[in-house]
C-alpha cells in the first residue's frame, strides 16, 4: 500500500512539474565511452637485433599522436596510416622474442611475443670504392658486403670515418678520416660484431698517380622486373662496371672478368656472364673484376679488384619443390603447423591465414591417407602475380598448381571424407631466396559435407 501511494505521488509531481512548464529532472549526463587501442598483428614478425626493422603494425583504434614499444624499446618514425594499421621502425635490442603496445591517449595494448629480434650473423666485406683516396681524407666510398644494418661503424686503420649510411644489408657508404699516407685496414662493426677487410685502403700523398677506381658492379637478368644480383640457371647475364681513372683513358685501361661459375664473353667495362645449365642452386656466385692501368714512364702497372655476388637459381625447380613439399607436410596430421607453414614469406598476409587453416585442421581432422602430385604447371613473372579462380589475381612473382587428393576422418564424428582438387601456390622472391605467399584451394570437391569448418580453404 505504501509502495503504491509513494508511486502515485511521484506520478502526481512529475505532472504538476510538467504543468507548470517546469523541466523533468533526468539525472547526470554519464560521460562518453572512450575506446583504448587493440594490437591484433605485427608484420614481419622479425627483425635484426641492430633494429632499423620497418613494421606494419596492424589493430583497432589507432589515431593521431600513437607511440609503440617493441620489447620495452621505443620504436622510431611511428606513423599511423589509418585507424588500424600503424608503421614504425623498431630498436636495436637483444635476441629474443618481444611484446609490442601500441599506447593512444593513455590507454594501451600489448600483444604478448608478437616480434621476435634475431640477432644477425656477423658482417662480412667483399669490396671497397674507390679503393684510394688522399691522406686529407674526405673520399666518399662503398663497401660492400653482407649482413649491413642500421648503427654500423665504419674505421680506416683504427680512425673512425664520417657520415656512415647503410644502403642496404649489402652496402653502405661513408666518407673516410685524415691519416698518413700507407694501407689500412677497413673494420665494419654491425651490433658488436666486426668484419676487416686487410689493407682495403690506400692513403696517397695528393698529386700521386691513383689507381683506376671501381665505383659499382652491376648484375641484371634479362628477366622482365627481375631483382638485380639474380640469375636462372642458363641465362645470359649483363654485367657492368662503372669505373673512373684520373690519369688513363677508360679505352686504355685492361678489364679482366672472372666467376667461381658460368662463363663472360666481350671485353670492357660491360660484358656478358652465361650461367651454367646445369648446377645445384640455390648458390652464391662471386664475380670479379681486375681493372689494370699502365704507370706512365715506370714501365709497371697497379690494379684495382672488386667483387659482387649473385644468387643463381632454378626458378621453376625451386617454387616446384617448395609447393609440392608444403602439401606433402600439411598432408603429415603429426606435423605441427608452424613447421609446415616455414617457407611462407614473412611479409604475405597469406602465412598468418593458412597457419589459421593448418591449425583449424589439425584441431577437427585427421588424414588418413593422401596423393600429391607433381607441381604442373609452374611459372615465374616477377610482379606478374598469378590468377586464382573465385579469388582473382595474387600478387607475386611465381606461380605453381598441385593435385591434391585427402582422405581423412573429421574427429567431432567419425564421418569419413575425400578431398580433392588443385591447388593454387603464389611464390614471391625476397632475400636472394623463393617464398610461398599464398595456398588456394578454390575449386576442389569432397565426398560427405563436413558438420564444422572447412577441410580446406
Amino acid at each position: 500500500m505504501r509502495i503504491r501511494a509513494a508511486l502515485a505521488a511521484g506520478t502526481l509531481a512529475a505532472m504538476l512539474c510538467s504543468a507548470c512548464g517546469g523541466e523533468t529532472a533526468t539525472g547526470p549526463t554519464p560521460p562518453p565511452v572512450v575506446v583504448g587501442p587493440t594490437v591484433l598483428s605485427i608484420a614481419p614478425a622479425t627483425g635484426s637485433t641492430a633494429g632499423g626493422t620497418e613494421v606494419t603494425v596492424s589493430g583497432v583504434n589507432f589515431a593521431a599522436g600513437a607511440t609503440v614499444i617493441i620489447g620495452g624499446v621505443t620504436a622510431a618514425n611511428v606513423r599511423v596510416v589509418s585507424s588500424t594499421s600503424i608503421l614504425a621502425v623498431t630498436g636495436a635490442r637483444q635476441a629474443g622474442p618481444a611484446e609490442v603496445t601500441v599506447t593512444v591517449d593513455g590507454r594501451a595494448s600489448t600483444l604478448s611475443s608478437a616480434f621476435t629480434f634475431v640477432a644477425l650473423p656477423p658482417p662480412t666485406i667483399t669490396n671497397m670504392a674507390p679503393a684510394s683516396g688522399s691522406t686529407a681524407g674526405g673520399t666518399i666510398v662503398t663497401v660492400t658486403g653482407t649482413n649491413f644494418a642500421a648503427g654500423a661503424t665504419l674505421a680506416f686503420g683504427g680512425a673512425d670515418a664520417t657520415g656512415v649510411t647503410v644502403a642496404s644489408s649489402t652496402s653502405l657508404q661513408a666518407v673516410t678520416p685524415a691519416r698518413t699516407a700507407g694501407q689500412a685496414d677497413v673494420v665494419v662493426t654491425v651490433a658488436g660484431q666486426s668484419a676487416t677487410l686487410a689493407k682495403g685502403f690506400t692513403y696517397l700523398t695528393p698529386g700521386q698517380n691513383l689507381p683506376p677506381v671501381i665505383t659499382a658492379l652491376t648484375i641484371q637478368s634479362p628477366q622482365a622486373n627481375a631483382p638485380s644480383n639474380f640469375a636462372d640457371l642458363n641465362e645470359d647475364v649483363a654485367v657492368s662496371a662503372s669505373v673512373t681513372d684520373t690519369e688513363t683513358p677508360i679505352s686504355q685501361l685492361t678489364f679482366v672478368w672472372t666467376a667461381d661459375l658460368g662463363t663472360f664473353t666481350g671485353t670492357g667495362p660491360a660484358v656478358r656472364w652465361r650461367a651454367p645449365a646445369i648446377a645445384t642452386t640455390p648458390r652464391i656466385v662471386t664475380v670479379t673484376l681486375r681493372v689494370t692501368e699502365a704507370v706512365g714512364g715506370t714501365g709497371g702497372t697497379q690494379s684495382t679488384i672488386a667483387m659482387a655476388t649473385l644468387s643463381l637459381h632454378n626458378s621453376i625447380t625451386e617454387i616446384g619443390d617448395m609447393s609440392r613439399q608444403f602439401l606433402l607436410d600439411f598432408s603429415d596430421s603429426k606435423l605441427a603447423p608452424s613447421y609446415v607453414v616455414r617457407d611462407f614469406w614473412d611479409g604475405c598476409a597469406g602465412k598468418a591465414e593458412e597457419l589459421g587453416d593448418v591449425t583449424t585442421n589439425r584441431r577437427d581432422f585427421v588424414i588418413l591417407s593422401f596423393t600429391v602430385g607433381p607441381a604442373n604447371p609452374v611459372s615465374v613473372g616477377f610482379k606478374a602475380g598469378c590468377v586464382v579462380p573465385k579469388y582473382g589475381a595474387r600478387s607475386g612473382d611465381g606461380c605453381a598448381i598441385v593435385q591434391c587428393e585427402w582422405h581423412d576422418k573429421e574427429l567431432s564424428t567419425g564421418t569419413l571424407g575425400t578431398t580433392k582438387g588443385p591447388d593454387y601456390l603464389t611464390a614471391v622472391y625476397r632475400n636472394s631466396r623463393w617464398w610461398l605467399c599464398n595456398s588456394d584451394f578454390p575449386s576442389g570437391t569432397r565426398t560427405n559435407p563436413v558438420t564444422g569448418t572447412a577441410f580446406i580453404r
